[in-house]
């Protein structure tokens, strides 16, 4: 995500990152090519409410992956998300997914908090009949509460029981 000058709570966001994803399957490096099918995927599922994207590895030397796009994202105008080696996660793609759903305007702010939890619920493929199938959007949630993270109320359909479907590696 191109880095906006006041991006609030960016750090923070990252900190719950790390309480709620690390050591978990979600934090496991796999290939671009593999995270850009998982992206594809996402974004072609009926939920899906946000913009058309696209997606690219970074340069071989970048560090970080982002999502760059225009202001005020159109249903029309792509998104594109670029991917670095080294970030090639399911919890990065979720990251930049939400830059994407809820707008790059919106840094971190609680906008994105609530569109990162719903792609995190999309991209992990919750069965409602599983007990731990929301783990990770748990955690998630409760990192950001513990950060003293708001979410804003979602701005797009919510994802039902029924999104998703067998989306793995």
């Amino acid at each position: 995500m191109t880095h906006l000058q006041g991006d609030v709570g960016r750090t923070a966001v990252y900190a719950c990152e790390v309480a709620a994803f690390d050591g978990t399957d979600l934090e496991e490096v796999t290939t671009v090519d593999a995270i850009a099918r998982l992206i594809g995927r996402l974004v072609a599922d009926r939920w899906w409410p946000g913009p058309p994207v696209r997606v690219e590895a970074a340069r071989r030397d970048a560090g970080s992956s982002g999502t760059h796009g225009p202001i005020a994202a159109s249903k029309s105008v792509p998104m594109t998300i670029r991917i670095s080696r080294a970030q090639a996660t399911i919890a990065t793609a979720a990251h930049e997914l939400a830059h994407a759903l809820a707008g790059v305007e919106h840094g971190h702010d609680a906008l994105y908090r609530r569109a990162y939890l719903d792609v995190v619920e999309v991209i992990t493929n919750l069965d409602p009949t599983d007990r731990r199938a929301d783990l990770h959007t748990r955690q998630l949630a409760q990192a950001f509460a513990a950060g003293g993270l708001e979410v804003a109320a979602r701005r797009w359909p919510s994802p039902g029981p029924d999104t998703g479907g067998a989306i793995a590696l």
